[in-house]
């Protein structure tokens, strides 16, 4: 990276929910990997209303290191807008994003940087040989997959923390819980030659317990049924997709009546108008969430180690 020391060129942001075991390795590991690169670089950790003693070592760590700061949030905002918040205080023109729970391994940082310096707007961790067992990893490679082929963007690992974007792509840019997580970077518009993955090591958590369950897989796949029309862009396909649910309503009614008078094909029938009908209010949903994601970011800053570069509402 060619940037001046004094300058902040990289803001790495980590969410940190409970993870008073994990922050202060996790601090040393970035440490040791960005500050033999030579740039001016902070790390922010973004307390997202931990109920054990993370907010109280984070302030431990500020205290001896001024390119650390913490960002202590009013309540539990979730994994993305946790990291959105760091975002919005963060003044790298690079931003680096990594799991607050150490199973990211910082050594990678420099290798992602590497590969941004070469023009693309987002690279990202891949986790060729995923920790854990068949619970975790089959669903994800299914995700991925899907993710893959509906977006046109080829990525095998997008739930993997560890990321590096130019910071435009995610500058400003607010997305319903759960979405950064899952889709980034598809859900911020990348295109396929703007991206690019690095072979990343996955490790098993060695203090706290997983916030990953199977129920996650469920909403992963309510959320990939929004993705086609997230980006052909939310304002333009909410009225169409608003007609289809009532059009599909209409037809299982319509069915459903012929079937009590004719025959069980209607009955059928009445069936799949009435999974279309379930379809389209799904969309539906996800669809205004962006809508409102955008109009009222779902996070507030109660304290922050360092005063915002921007006035915000989100600050308070």
């Amino acid at each position: 990276m060619n940037l001046e020391k004094e300058k902040v060129g990289v803001s790495v942001v980590a969410p940190m929910h409970n993870e008073e075991g994990n922050a202060k390795h996790l601090y040393q590991a970035i440490k040791n990997a960005v500050d033999p690169l030579g740039i001016g670089y902070e790390i922010i950790f973004v307390n997202d209303a931990s109920s054990d003693r993370t907010l109280e070592v984070l302030k431990k760590i500020q205290k001896e290191d001024k390119n650390f700061h913490y960002c202590d949030l009013h309540y539990n905002a979730g994994e993305n807008w946790a990291l959105l918040a760091g975002v919005s205080v963060a003044k790298g023109e690079t931003i680096v994003t990594i799991d607050g729970d150490h199973q990211n391994d910082p050594k990678f940082i420099p290798a992602l940087l590497s590969e941004l310096d070469r023009g693309y707007h987002v690279v990202s961790g891949w986790r060729r040989d995923r920790a854990g067992g068949i619970d975790r990893t089959l669903p994800s490679v299914v995700a991925n997959y899907l993710i893959s082929k509906i977006s046109g963007v080829s990525i095998h690992d997008c739930g993997c923390g560890l990321k590096a974007y130019q910071r435009h792509v995610v500058s400003g840019k607010f997305v319903p819980r759960g979405f950064m997580n899952r889709f980034s970077p598809v859900v911020f518009g990348v295109k396929d030659h703007q991206f690019k993955e690095v072979e990343v090591t996955d490790r098993l958590r060695t203090y706290g317990s997983s916030h990953y369950g199977m129920k996650r897989v469920f909403i992963v796949f309510n959320d990939l049924l929004a993705l086609p029309y997230i980006l052909q862009g939310v304002k333009e396909t909410l009225p169409r997709i608003r007609n289809l649910k009532w059009v599909a309503a209409g037809g299982t009614i319509f069915a459903s009546t012929l079937a009590l008078a004719v025959d069980s094909f209607f009955g059928i029938g009445a069936g799949a108008f009435l999974l279309a009908t379930a379809g389209a209010t799904s969309v539906e949903w996800n669809l205004a969430r962006f809508i409102k994601a955008e109009r009222e970011p779902q996070f507030r800053i109660k304290e922050f180690s360092r005063e915002p570069t921007w006035n915000s509402q989100n600050y308070v």
